[in-house]
């Protein structure tokens, strides 16, 4: 998910004109946007752009404030394209980004800014995952696009193109007086190569020179009448000059050899594309041309990947009436002037609008045209069909015949496509591999599981453990539990039986509503904190307090947005973003009449709460708030701070759990309510037990729930509890000693 980015990948944002750098597709973004000039960034965290937001708080201190850019760390993304609204009202730049199921969440303060126009160009990047890679539902953005007027761009997996393809946006938004959306796939994203970049420019008004005055005008205002005039000026005037920008730009990309049959692919399925017709014989790479790029691979970091590590078969059959092309920059990866294609290739890199002259200049001559297009609603299918009947063209338009209309559009099965589309389907088709190591006949197979938290996680404790021994303790008690987004979701997969589905985030305790009074089962809702801040407080929180609702609310609070990396929230409490707002103190103030505040790893401590708070079904909601910082979160932090203490010769204690192999019985207890990954089993020393024994492994980090839940559910006491102390004082020597000879070592 995101991360953070070491200084020495940060610094190279201060690189200029002519300059090469290695990132990866998100830190060319944000490369892009200090070259354009931008004057705010923003956004809420999701794969893929978390890696976007993250690379907006690494580089604030070291690139941004200098530069006098604003970055702000929006609560959701609603907040994010609200920001928006200061491109309405001044000739500034600004960008932000959010994941696709979060335009759900923005798209009415985007209306509202796509309705008013802007003068300053404004950009969203949004994460788009149609294959559900990172995301629970299936959603496209190109809808948005359409219903709110916005241009769509959808860049190739080339760094360089999608540095431009920024640059372009940023024009094109002011030309067209639209907010322009800008897709990240999860691929271009987190893909990583060389860069050629300009000079940074700083936006005329910043932190340090602020705007004088706004720029207000009454008719930009997005209520009635001025509504109506700026849907005719949208239609009529932006779109128009969307299409004109488009155009004369050549974002659009055309390979064209006067063949009888076309291909029409959009964005990442041009590399898609480009892999199954390098398959397929139909595309020749200038290998010559990328022969200058041996002498930067050979200075690139060690997972720098090329495709020249891994050459191209040569291409069988002939080409047929290919086509060379000078290349404009030495890249690792085959860009599109050093390509020659043996079919008719049209690459749209702007889905929204489209241009009619263009696809008209493209579909003549030409018998048939496959669109290869990933996802329903297909709507640049449905446009180039409209846009066809409007031309008179009298070809055929076909997609569903060739590739399936919903899934991923994995290069297998673009490739059995092209192939079939091609009257191609008796060549064999195949890609040269490296042999594998170990024999198929000796490989071991792979054991499905599924995914977990992490060692040490305090919402281990809460989603799982104690609400199995709650359930244990108290049979009679029928409720359904309902998990928002966030790390605690995956206990949909432990407590299958009790989880119901979920409806977005911070909407899951209000999609419980009407079976809180209608159904004779209660509610349990688990939230975290970056969720309860995002939208469950207006949502979830304030409609079950106002129907007083008879429900359990257990709060996560871990000080993190943990599940898409660690990003701050309203929650933390350390950093220069830290926001430190009380979640217990709002509800007391919203009028909570039962809010208690527990340990997470004091595992009977938060089923006794529970158990008190079932009870009081009379009062509405029960909050019960589990406070533990996220393990990984403060595993980092503390393990940097016993080292910075052991050079220093200062006393450091670091203490592990372990098992007595000749006490475990060997029932597993344990593993059940626990579902720690550094337990495992192994086998007994005893030979007079035969089942296998459970194992600390080294990766333990001493939370202590493991003896916890001994005492709670009442289990065997095999854990035991070792510290190793590095730096001891003298009288800790000298027991140590003692210790050793008084049992005989």
């Amino acid at each position: 998910m995101g991360r953070t980015y070491p200084v020495h990948e940060i610094e190279q944002l201060k690189k200029g004109e002519g300059e090469v750098i290695w990132a990866d597709g998100c830190l060319a973004i944000l490369k892009a946007l200090l070259e354009s000039g931008v004057a705010y960034l923003g956004g809420y965290p999701g794969a893929p752009v978390s890696n976007l937001t993250d690379a907006f708080l690494d580089a604030e201190e070291r690139i941004l404030k200098p530069m006098g850019i604003f970055v702000a760390n929006n609560v959701n993304e609603a907040a994010a394209a609200a920001m928006l609204r200061f491109s309405v009202n001044a000739p500034l730049r600004g960008a932000v980004a959010w994941k696709v199921v979060g335009t759900n969440v923005a798209a009415d303060a985007f209306a509202h800014v796509c309705s008013s126009g802007v003068q300053g160009g404004a950009v969203i990047f949004v994460g788009e995952d149609y294959a559900a890679s990172s995301t629970l539902v299936v959603q496209k953005t190109l809808p948005y696009g359409y219903n709110f007027g916005a241009p769509v761009l959808d860049p190739k997996a080339d760094l360089n193109h999608v540095a431009q393809l920024t640059r372009l946006a940023f024009e094109l938004s002011e030309t067209c007086r639209m907010p322009v959306l800008f897709l990240v796939r999860t691929r271009v994203g987190n893909m990583k190569g060389w860069l050629k970049v300009k000079d940074n420019l700083q936006p005329k008004f910043n932190l340090h020179h602020r705007l004088p005055e706004l720029q207000l005008e009454p008719d930009r205002f997005p209520i009635p009448p001025f509504t109506q005039k700026q849907e005719q000026e949208k239609w009529h005037q932006r779109i128009p000059f969307a299409k004109s920008f488009i155009h004369q730009n050549g974002i659009n990309e055309r390979y064209d050899n006067g063949g009888r049959k076309g291909i029409i692919v959009h964005g990442l399925l041009f590399n898609v594309a480009l892999r199954a017709l390098m398959r397929l014989g139909e595309v020749e790479v200038r290998q010559r041309d990328l022969v200058a790029t041996h002498a930067q691979i050979a200075n690139a970091p060690k997972d720098a990947i090329s495709l020249l590590q891994h050459p191209v078969p040569a291409p069988q059959p002939p080409i047929r009436d290919l086509q060379s092309q000078v290349p404009d920059f030495q890249s690792p990866v085959p860009n599109t002037q050093s390509l020659s294609f043996g079919i008719p290739l049209l690459s749209l890199h702007a889905l929204f609008p489209l241009v009619e002259d263009e696809l008209a200049e493209f579909l003549e001559g030409k018998d048939e045209v496959l669109i290869v297009e990933e996802g329903e609603p297909a709507l640049i299918e449905r446009e180039i069909r409209a846009i066809a009947q409007q031309i008179g063209w009298n070809g055929q338009i076909v997609r569903s015949e060739f590739l399936p209309t919903t899934g991923e559009l994995t290069t297998d099965i673009v490739t059995e496509g092209i192939s079939k589309f091609l009257s191609n389907s008796n060549v064999f088709v195949s890609v040269s591999r490296p042999v594998p190591r170990v024999p198929l006949d000796e490989r071991l197979p792979v054991v499905p599981r599924f995914p977990n938290f992490c060692t040490g996680c305090p919402e281990r404790p809460a989603v799982l453990t104690a609400l199995k021994i709650f359930r244990e303790l108290c049979p009679e008690a029928r409720f359904e539990v309902v998990l928002d987004i966030g790390c605690y979701i995956m206990g949909i997969y432990y407590l299958r039986d009790l989880v119901s589905p979920v409806t977005g985030m911070g909407t899951c305790l209000a999609s419980s509503l009407a079976s809180s009074f209608l159904s004779q089962e209660r509610t349990i809702y688990i939230v975290g904190d970056g969720t309860f801040w995002a939208q469950a407080l207006t949502t979830s929180i304030s409609n079950a307090l106002y129907h007083k609702q008879d429900c359990i609310v257990l709060i996560l609070e871990n000080f993190w947005t943990a599940m898409t990396g660690h990003q701050p929230n309203p929650s933390t409490q350390i950093g220069e973003h830290a926001g430190n707002l009380d979640i217990e103190g709002t509800l007391k103030g919203m009028g909570a009449k039962w809010v208690k505040v527990v340990n997470p790893y004091e595992v009977g401590e938060v089923v006794k709460l529970l158990e008190e708070a079932w009870q009081l079904s009379e009062i509405g909601p029960r909050f019960l708030i589990v406070r533990g910082e996220c393990m990984l979160e403060r595993s980092r932090r503390e393990r940097k701070e016993r080292e910075q203490l052991r050079v220093v010769g200062k006393r450091v204690i670091e203490a592990h759990f372990g098992v007595d192999p000749l006490i475990c019985v060997g029932d597993h207890s344990c593993l059940h309510y626990n579902n720690c990954p550094s337990l495992s089993v192994r086998p007994s020393p005893n030979p007079l037990k035969r089942d296998m024994i459970v194992k600390a492994e080294q990766t333990c980090v001493a939370c202590g729930l493991c003896g916890s839940v001994a005492h709670a559910a009442k289990l065997c006491p095999s854990f035991y509890r070792v510290e190793w102390v590095q730096n001891p004082s003298f009288w800790e020597r000298l027991k140590f000693k003692l210790r050793r000879w008084l049992i005989g070592i």
